[in-house]
């Protein structure tokens, strides 16, 4: 076995892109990859993003990669290259925030002493259309959705009808977005997360809703947003999935 040590140089830690590419680049080689952070004592398969942002690592975290097979001598050379050069430039800087600046109000609009609230400016130019509150889902409405014979069925049909849809959003995307969308599908498509749905599905005997609503669960109350964002575009195919499948959501 071999081993490569080094400390995350990820400013904002190991979160969903990042993860993905060091799932990207372990998985060009046979041998058994395994993650490790020492601050957190935590293990991963280095071939599973959901895995390796499970870990919690954060900048300037103890870690290191344990490489063992046939292949070990050759991946660690491409491996040890890729954290010590290219690592870092998978996570990106976030950008700090421009000063406000106030800008003098048209005559007209001035005579009205309005109360201004400034902001920042995402896009230029001029807007038109309803504002709308943008609340968070609950996860009451998924956990109330009984258990059904045809939820692994559903489970199937949700997660291949996602990863479809991400696979038609990265043919019309390039660049930033094309990145952020892979990273996307990777954890879609990742064994363990829809692994863990079956399990947790299979052992307690629970509906796919709440199964889900639980992954979720584990994931939104940290850093991991992503994941959590996943988990959230599950449910929300699982529901119109149960709907056109005539499968009637519980009640409170």
């Amino acid at each position: 076995m071999l081993t490569i040590q080094f400390l995350c140089p990820l400013p904002n830690g190991l979160h969903a892109r990042p993860a993905w590419e060091l799932k990207e680049q372990c998985n060009q080689w046979q041998s058994e990859i395994t993650f490790i952070n020492h601050r957190q004592n935590a293990k991963a398969d280095a071939k599973s993003s959901l895995a390796l942002i499970g870990t919690g690592t954060l900048f300037n975290d103890s870690c290191s990669l344990n490489i063992s097979g046939s292949d070990e001598e050759q991946a660690r050379r491409v491996l040890e290259e890729y954290i010590q050069v290219r690592f870092i430039d998978s996570d990106s800087i976030q950008p700090t925030q421009a000063e406000l600046t106030a800008h003098p109000l048209p005559r007209s609009l001035s005579r009205l002493n309005p109360d201004l609230l400034y902001g920042n400016v995402l896009a230029s130019g001029v807007g038109v259309g309803t504002l709308t509150l943008l609340q968070s889902d609950s996860l009451d409405s998924y956990r109330a959705i009984p258990a059904s014979a045809q939820d692994s069925t559903l489970l199937e049909h949700s997660l291949a009808t996602l990863a479809e849809q991400l696979n038609q959003q990265l043919r019309e995307r390039d660049g930033e977005s094309k990145t952020i969308l892979s990273a996307h599908l990777s954890l879609i498509q990742d064994d363990e997360f829809a692994g863990n749905i079956r399990r947790l599905m299979a052992e307690q005997h629970q509906g796919l809703g709440r199964r889900s609503s639980a992954i979720w669960s584990r994931f939104a109350p940290n850093y991991l947003l992503l994941p959590a964002i996943i988990c959230a575009s599950v449910l929300a195919t699982f529901a119109i999935s149960a709907n056109s499948c005539c499968i009637s959501p519980g009640r409170n």
